[in-house]
């Protein structure tokens, strides 16, 4: 009976696994159409609303790095500036591309409708093939950037 209970908490990390590498794909793949929108002037945000964003996820990202940076500060000891300092780009940078990356998911969703759906950005066998390439990709990101283990 013990057996059986590993065995679904194995299937449950599978499935989490899954539906991990198949959200991740789905955004990649909005991300593309959003690519591919461009070149045709599709707005999505208005330019005030892409720099608020910016500035959210600045503060969300800069706040978080400044987190772990108090944690390590514990362990090690480095000088205050430089720990803000780097928390400032760090969260610069990742602001910047969590801003292009949700501008370019809308406009590829946006890209999708005007168009008239699936069908006429390719086909169900285009979307479903390139899905399925994005699910690979996500899956090999995600196990390349798993924490490892070390002895």
């Amino acid at each position: 009976m013990l057996s059986k209970l590993k065995g679904i908490e194995s299937y449950k990390k599978y499935l989490e696994t899954l539906a991990l590498s198949t959200a991740l794909a789905g955004l990649m793949l909005f991300i593309a159409f959003g690519l591919m929108s461009f070149p045709e002037g599709v707005e999505t945000i208005p330019r005030p609303y892409i720099l608020l964003l910016l500035a959210v996820f600045f503060v969300i990202f800069t706040v978080f790095y400044e987190s772990k940076a108090r944690e390590k500060e514990r362990v090690k000891k480095k000088r205050k500036w430089e720990e803000s300092y780097q928390s400032l780009l760090k969260g610069l940078f990742l602001a910047v591309c969590a801003t292009f990356a949700f501008v370019t998911m809308l406009a590829g969703i946006k890209y999708i409708v005007q168009r008239g759906g699936i069908d006429a950005v390719g086909g169900m066998d285009v979307f479903i093939s390139t899905l399925a390439i994005c699910i690979i990709v996500s899956m090999t990101f995600l196990s390349l950037l798993k924490p490892r283990e070390t002895t």
